[in-house]
């Protein structure tokens, strides 16, 4: 059989194509990325909104439970069940605020009025521990130029320490504005637990036929479960970080242990970053107290970071996000670059997203190639004759 050969206009006009769909796709890919950087705030909202939704839904399914008095079924509706959820937390919420607030409010007043003063003790401790350093390389015969080199970036690093120290209460002032999402994250809430199956079963609806519904179905819940499995691991690390930060600072003496370990808390939300700004925090301020304390509290962080991320944490996901740790560092690095602080908090889940899609999109394609493919031989032999059953590959997807 000959192979057919283009001519020079046609092969052209195939190459234009070709060119003007890849153009199409880069501007298309580059609109909704330029898009969704400029709505990053609202997105920002929305994925709070959804995970403060995955938090509340076991609660609400529990209130929705039937109860039975004798032969006769008391079931609350959706609405009034997420009334009822949202009512409890309030109170529970209002219950912890009547306990916890008059053991925090002093010892945050009083870190505020403290900090200048922990800054420069902190910049003296560190650099006569310098001095004692050069005293004790001296005594070693070291070079002057390596004496003098060390020296240098001690400095350097003491006063880098100082001023993000020093502008770490601005930077959380400027998150002030973002108090009113309080009130916003759980309207957003409500109305996504109240319609979650609606917005489910549109979607679904919109897919051209059966088989891409049934996928897309799947889809879905693949992701229902990978969020799940996510969000149930953030919360679970810092109530675990918290509480233990919190006894074990106050059992080393560290000052305000209530407020760092309720820092520590609040920030293993965010991968990676979170944890290493409070361990800063933490090691300076047992720095103000002595170079001693310091060390026990950074050796404690590193062990507690050593059995959260590798026998923690792993239980905790069980079998949701699957990524290598590579993935995981390359993702929120490229989440600090692209989107700061809100990259850092949504690289892991996007990623784990993309994945779950990607799989999905895998296991349609070989399932399509599957349906394709023509049969062998011996396998159309074996095939029931016409009106007696079903083909063997109508049936393949399960």
């Amino acid at each position: 059989m000959k192979k057919k050969v283009l001519d020079q206009p046609s092969l052209i006009r195939a190459w234009t194509i070709i060119f003007v769909r890849v153009l199409f796709i880069i501007v298309s890919l580059a609109i909704v990325v330029w898009v969704l950087y400029k709505l990053s705030t609202l997105l920002l909202l929305l994925v709070l909104s959804v995970f403060f939704c995955y938090l509340v839904a076991p609660l609400v399914r529990l209130v929705e439970q039937p109860i039975y008095f004798g032969a006769r079924e008391l079931k609350l509706p959706r609405t009034v069940s997420i009334c009822v959820v949202y009512a409890l937390i309030g109170f529970i919420l209002f219950l912890a605020i009547q306990w916890i607030v008059p053991i925090l409010w002093p010892q945050v007043q009083e870190l505020a009025k403290q900090v200048p003063a922990y800054i420069k003790s902190g910049s003296d401790t560190v650099n006569k521990t310098i001095n004692d350093a050069d005293s004790w390389m001296r005594r070693l015969k070291l070079p002057q130029e390596w004496r003098q080199y060390m020296g240098t970036q001690a400095g350097h690093l003491a006063e880098w320490l100082g001023i993000q120290l020093t502008n770490l209460g601005g930077t959380a002032f400027g998150y002030l504005p973002y108090l009113t999402w309080l009130i916003l994250v759980p309207i957003l809430s409500f109305f996504m637990l109240k319609d979650a199956a609606r917005f489910e079963q549109a979607f679904v609806t919109l897919m051209p036929n059966e088989r891409l519904r049934k996928r897309v179905h799947w889809l879905l819940l693949d992701v229902n479960r990978t969020l799940a499995a996510y969000i149930r691991a953030q919360v679970t690390s810092c109530l675990v970080i918290g509480s233990v930060v919190t006894i074990t600072y106050s059992v080393l003496g560290v000052p305000y242990a209530v407020v760092l370990g309720l820092i520590a808390a609040v920030l293993e939300f965010f991968p990676m970053i979170g944890p290493l700004l409070a361990a800063v925090i933490g090691v300076g301020i047992s720095l103000t107290v002595s170079l001693k304390l310091a060390l026990i509290v950074a050796a404690f962080l590193i062990v507690l970071r050593i059995v959260q991320d590798y026998i923690l944490y792993p239980k905790i996901v069980g079998q949701g996000i699957k990524m290598h740790p590579l993935v995981v560092v390359l993702a929120i690095l490229a989440g600090a670059e692209i989107g700061g602080l809100s990259g850092i908090f949504l690289a892991i889940p996007f990623v784990g997203l993309i994945i779950v899609v990607y799989n999905h999109y895998l296991a349609y394609r070989g399932i399509e190639n599957l349906r394709a493919a023509p049969l062998p031989a011996d396998a159309v032999a074996e095939l029931p004759a016409s009106g007696s059953g079903p083909p063997v590959l109508e049936n393949q997807e399960t």
